[in-house]
């Protein structure tokens, strides 16, 4: 397994220092951690090293978003003059040598890796208990959060919990079976919810605490369709909200406001551009330059755009759409649609990334503060919704959580409005799961979630090759819900790959 090796003996990046705000540049080998972690200060730094990787390009700054926002029916390609690998994603052609899917697993392990070498570090240093399993949760946080993304984009993929010791002992791994990686993921969230504190210094939300872990375990549960778990654990969260820190913002826009980003308090997981981890390529947020209008800003690449039918299926009534979307843009003075020929995709463009930047360095509008929001608590409550819902019927509770979503999105930034409504007391169950589902596609647009929910919900043929298909593709079930192994793995191991590829 050379392509696992040359990855997963050395950290790329890890930090010196244990402030989360202050860190430098220090690589170092992975294969004896406890000869380097002498004190928390130490495994604090792996640590931010393993941050550092969902920061970068290659996950959350570019590669792995772009790539699950593209193969939803949401977003989709603008200025096709880009790169043949992000098409394939999009149109369901990809084969497994594409880069994308490369890049992305190669930058999972790497964190993986940097986890489970914090963990045995926190495990070896002479301190308090209680700080050592602070420590080991936080990094059995990040292992999990990396193992569910692998699991839910590949199925079976190798599970490696401790640090590497031996090309030998690389060279025997395998794929294990995704029902074995989901209960490490469980177990490691549970540690991780039990050992955190309910908030981070300074409030910080792109640092794991109880409430991001046990977030994430409702969305584990939805997944694995253990839905009286995810009643369960959900409930848990929003009991504790005010321990947490956790309500809705009252205007949406804000959400996307990176003026604003360090007072939110509705972001309860966060990739924030402004981080310290480290220094670029991380810390840089490619979304607002994909996402941007080419021809009209430098720098900018209408890559991830939406297909025309998306905005117009879109109730113009809805804030949200309009926080949502750049439909026109001032030119020569003149306001011009930006469905006009004259630009290099003529449709309405994302505006949630590039609208609202905040602060960013002279001359590199790739450093902002508008945070990715990872998992937010509008998005908890449709979990919970959606779980009691799923597993309770129409309860009154399930309403009245889609019903706080709806309630802010009637709030325009001046007044409130009437649209959304309520949702009536007399709904049925198989009605509100429907009604939940499409909340969700609208509230979390464009926030790397839709492609999750189309998988785990078995949608797929619906959404792509339906009469009201957003962007119509043919797709394949057998195939289409899981990424291949990346061609670089197969070639240096007996893995299988993945049906259809």
């Amino acid at each position: 397994m050379k392509r696992l090796t040359l990855h997963l003996t050395f950290l790329a990046v890890v930090a010196a220092h244990s402030s989360c705000t202050n860190l430098e540049e220090k690589p170092i080998g992975l294969l004896a951690p406890e000869s380097f972690f002498k004190s928390p200060g130490d495994v604090e730094a792996a640590i931010m090293g393993a941050y550092a990787e969902y920061a970068a390009v290659a996950i959350y700054s570019n590669t792995f978003a772009m790539t699950i926002m593209v193969r939803s029916d949401m977003v989709d390609i603008g200025d096709r003059n880009t790169s043949a690998d992000r098409i394939q994603v999009n149109e369901f052609s990809i084969d497994p040598s594409n880069n994308n899917i490369s890049e992305a697993w190669d930058a999972f392990y790497r964190s993986i890796s940097a986890a489970n070498t914090a963990i045995q570090g926190a495990k070896s240093i002479n301190a308090d208990e209680k700080i050592k399993k602070k420590l080991e949760a936080e990094a059995r946080f990040i292992r999990a959060h990396s193992y569910f993304q692998l699991v839910r984009m590949h199925g079976a993929v190798p599970y490696l919990d401790r640090p590497v010791e031996s090309a030998a002992a690389l060279d025997s791994a395998s794929r294990t079976p995704a029902n074995v990686i989901y209960n490490h993921i469980e177990a490691d969230l549970k540690f991780a919810k039990e050992n955190l504190p309910d908030q981070q210094p300074g409030g910080v939300r792109n640092r794991a605490t109880s409430g991001s872990a046990a977030t994430e375990l409702v969305d584990v549960y939805l997944t694995l369709k253990m839905f009286d778990k995810a009643a369960q654990e959900s409930r848990y969260v929003i009991g504790k909200a005010g321990a947490y820190g956790y309500e809705l913002e009252k205007n949406y826009q804000d959400l996307f406001n990176g003026d604003l980003a360090n007072r939110l308090r509705e972001p309860i997981f966060n990739i924030d551009w402004q981080n310290g981890f480290t220094d670029y390529p991380y810390q840089a947020d490619w979304l607002a330059v994909h996402t941007r209008i080419k021809d009209y800003k430098p720098r900018s690449t209408s890559i991830v755009v939406p297909s025309l039918a998306v905005y117009n299926s879109w109730d113009g009534r809805d804030y949200r759409k309009r926080v949502s979307f750049e439909d026109s843009v001032v030119i020569n003075g003149k306001l011009t649609a930006l469905t006009d020929t004259k630009f290099t995709a003529p449709r309405p463009h994302i505006a949630k990334y590039f609208r609202y930047p905040g602060p960013q360095e002279a001359g590199n509008d790739r450093r902002t503060d508008n945070d990715y929001h990872i998992y937010r608590y509008a998005d908890l409550l449709l979990m919970a919704a959606e779980a009691i819902a799923e597993s309770e019927g129409a309860k009154a509770e399930a309403i009245g959580y889609v019903n706080q979503v709806r309630k802010r999105a009637r709030f325009n930034g001046k007044t409130e409005t009437k649209f959304p409504a309520d949702i009536p007391a007399t709904v049925g169950k198989t009605e509100l799961i429907q009604i939940i589902r499409e909340e969700r596609r609208l509230e979390l647009a464009f926030e790397m979630k839709r492609w999750f929910d189309i998988q785990r919900w078995g949608i797929l043929k619906e959404v792509f090759e339906g009469a009201n298909s957003l962007e119509p593709h043919k797709v394949d079930p057998a195939r289409d819900y899981l990424f291949p192994i990346p061609q670089t793995e197969i070639d240096v191991t007996r893995f299988k790959q993945n049906p259809g590829y």
